[in-house]
């Protein structure tokens, strides 16, 4: 009785889940094709978003690079004691992997200043050897904060809803954090690491909006309906539905109304926004991979290719549907939009 109940009450509740308004917009699409096309709509199969690989095939587990406590000591005079003691206190020991980059950039930072104004040999050479180790480290520290990073996950995530229409263009902030990791590399070499304040507000965003997610929803919704909308602008052409005999009917214009009114009214801003934001998101994402190192980069290069052949699936259902309305009209011998 109690899986009785706990079923009924798991279905009332996706029930009550309200259609995002995207999808609201793009079924009263579909519906008043049909009532002017006098085509049944097809059914919409519920395609899922890519996902990034599971953690587990992303993060990289890091050696920690300790040093005795005379050498400890002695980094003192230069600064870099209080930073390590900080990486080594029990809260540096269960940092997340943005905190981690954090620190390690820090460290960097100290054992370069380290080098160039300590006046003990022996103290430049273990910074020396220091700095070099974590060079060596440091593509797969960027890594874990970056292209594997929580963060990131946090804003591919497909458990969102797809842009609202009249409010793609906002989430500015997750698109700047996006820019902003892609960044950091060479802030590191400029020696203009940011502070911790500044980094943490950034992958804040990056969690936060889950821009990334959001348009993976409104790509593959918009490739969807697009193509139903496409498959029955096709029949509606196969049976001549509007032109029987090559002679316009009243529903013609009924048909132009909806495509001016609705399609190009309604529909086709939202789809044209998503574009333009998937172009801004994938042009940022990608100079972020272009950021990691050579070795890591194909773990996470199967979900890259996966957006954008589904950004790509999006772009030609849109241009298909453009060119089927204007097929529907040339086959009446009468323009989609009449000249005044």
């Amino acid at each position: 009785m109690r899986v009785i109940t706990c079923l009924l009450t798991t279905a009332l509740l996706s029930a009550c889940q309200p259609t995002p308004p995207a999808e609201a917009m793009l079924d009263d699409y579909l519906t008043r094709l049909s009532r002017v096309l006098s085509v049944d709509i097809p059914a919409i199969a519920a395609e899922p978003a890519p996902r990034m690989p599971p953690p587990r095939e992303l993060q990289v587990e890091l050696e920690p690079l300790s040093i005795n406590l005379l050498d400890f000591w002695g980094f003192r005079q230069c600064g870099l004691a209080e930073v390590l003691g900080e990486r080594n206190s029990i809260l540096g020991r269960v940092m997340v992997p943005s905190q981690h980059l954090h620190m390690d950039g820090r460290i960097l930072q100290r054992l370069r200043h380290c080098i160039r104004t300590l006046d003990d040999a022996e103290l430049v050479a273990l910074a020396e050897d220091l700095e070099r180790r974590k060079q060596q480290q440091w593509p797969a520290r960027y890594w874990n904060a970056s292209a594997a990073a929580p963060e990131l996950r946090a804003f591919w995530s497909p458990s969102t809803t797809p842009l609202e229409p009249g409010r793609e263009a906002t989430f500015q902030e997750a698109l700047t954090a996006l820019a902003f990791l892609s960044r950091l590399p060479e802030r590191l070499e400029q020696q203009q690491w940011p502070e911790r304040p500044e980094l943490e507000s950034q992958y804040k965003a990056l969690e936060q909006y889950a821009l990334g997610g959001k348009l993976l929803q409104s790509l593959v919704l918009g490739e969807r309906y697009t193509q139903a909308a496409n498959r029955m602008l096709e029949r509606a052409h196969q049976q001549k539905t509007l032109c029987p005999a090559g002679l316009p009917k009243l529903e013609l214009e009924y048909a132009r109304n909806v495509m001016v009114k609705v399609f190009v009214g309604e529909v086709q801003p939202w789809l044209a926004a998503v574009n333009r934001r998937a172009n801004n998101v994938m042009t940022h994402y990608e100079a972020l991979l272009d950021q990691q190192s050579a070795e890591l980069r194909p773990a996470i290069e199967p979900f890259f290719d996966q957006v954008t052949t589904q950004h790509l699936a999006f772009q030609n259902s849109l241009r298909d549907h453009v060119a089927h309305w204007q097929t529907l009209f040339d086959e009446c011998d009468s323009k989609a939009i009449p000249s005044r």
